[in-house]
């Protein structure tokens, strides 16, 4: 799925899958990493957070506002 962003630009939108059992997450912001020089590796582009055992869906925002979508690998997710 493509978003239009205020300022112009199209960017996929980003998803992380977590396994059932996850409660924490480290991953990387697409969107950052696509936006850097690839000499800078992943540096500024890694995104961390938390999404509780009773939640199947949530979403973060990385440092430089580019949402993602967190989904639990559940049954019950899939069907959302």
């Amino acid at each position: 799925m493509r978003t239009l962003r205020p300022e112009g630009e199209v960017m996929e939108d980003q998803r992380i899958i977590l396994p059932p059992r996850a409660t924490s997450f480290r991953a990387v912001c697409s969107a950052c990493q696509a936006g850097q020089p690839p000499s800078r590796g992943y540096l500024g582009a890694i995104v961390e957070g938390t999404l509780a055992l009773d939640d199947d869906r949530g979403s973060i925002v990385c440092q430089r506002g580019h949402e993602i979508e967190l989904v639990r690998e559940t049954p019950a997710a899939a069907l959302r």
